[in-house]
């Protein structure tokens, strides 16, 4: 895990799904490997994540880079009520599946926020740095 730091506008935690840390005023969600992301885990994730920012709502990257697959329920789940929290949503993903599944997020789901992928964690907190409160 990442270490601690005065650089953190919030101590890190790790949970069972996630390592989630608020850096610049942009909350970071880093998921663990995970063969597929079902609606029990995608639920249990949204959960770790507002018992971590509490009421705020923040600009919010999601490193899926080690998720191997997901569901067609807990995608719907993210892209809905599973968004409570998130002004703006940057996917980062690195394989030619998780691409995939993060164009099938974004264009048939379609979440209620702003939503990009990204291939680059830099050019994702420069384009989630628009949404900052």
């Amino acid at each position: 895990m990442t270490n601690f730091g005065k650089e953190y506008d919030k101590s890190p935690i790790k949970t069972n799904c996630l390592e989630l840390y608020l850096k610049g005023g942009i909350l970071y969600c880093i998921y663990n490997e995970i063969r597929e992301l079902n609606l029990d885990n995608a639920r249990e994730c949204v959960q770790d994540r507002l018992n971590y920012i509490g009421e705020q709502v923040y600009p919010s990257l999601f490193d899926i880079t080690r998720v191997k697959n997901s569901t067609k329920e807990a995608r719907d789940y993210l892209a809905n009520e599973g968004n409570a929290g998130v002004a703006a949503s940057a996917i980062l993903v690195s394989s030619p599946m998780v691409k995939m599944a993060a164009n099938i997020y974004i264009h048939v789901n379609k979440p209620k926020n702003p939503t990009r992928m990204f291939t680059n964690k830099e050019e994702a907190v420069q384009w989630l740095s628009q949404y900052k409160g």
